[in-house]
């Protein structure tokens, strides 16, 4: 089984097997289901410069560039190279999501 790192947005989900063709069991990670941005509380929110990556703009306000998925999934940004584009987007910073409550906090 692969462990991924706190960090990871696949961190927690379950790894399946699935059988292949040749009788050799083939991993695969169950499907993740990116919360609905309404579940989020923001810490705060920022306006993109246009000229930022993602991953310094979570480093800058999160403390992690890993963590660029958190502000992607509270924004409802599926592609993360368009995250901050275009300038001058309002971004919200989210407060992270319990596993239980689906509060934000």
């Amino acid at each position: 089984m692969t462990e991924f790192s706190p960090q990871s947005r696949y961190h927690g989900l379950a790894q399946h097997l699935l059988p292949g063709a040749d009788g050799e069991d083939v991993p695969y990670l169950a499907r993740r289901i990116i919360p609905a941005p309404t579940r989020y509380d923001f810490e705060s929110r920022v306006r993109s410069d246009g000229t930022q990556r993602i991953d310094h703009l979570a480093a800058e306000t999160i403390g992690d560039p890993l963590l660029y998925w958190r502000i992607c999934d509270a924004n409802g940004i599926e592609r993360p190279e368009t995250a901050t584009h275009p300038e001058g987007r309002e971004i919200g910073i989210p407060l992270p999501l319990t596993r239980t409550g689906g509060e934000g906090g």
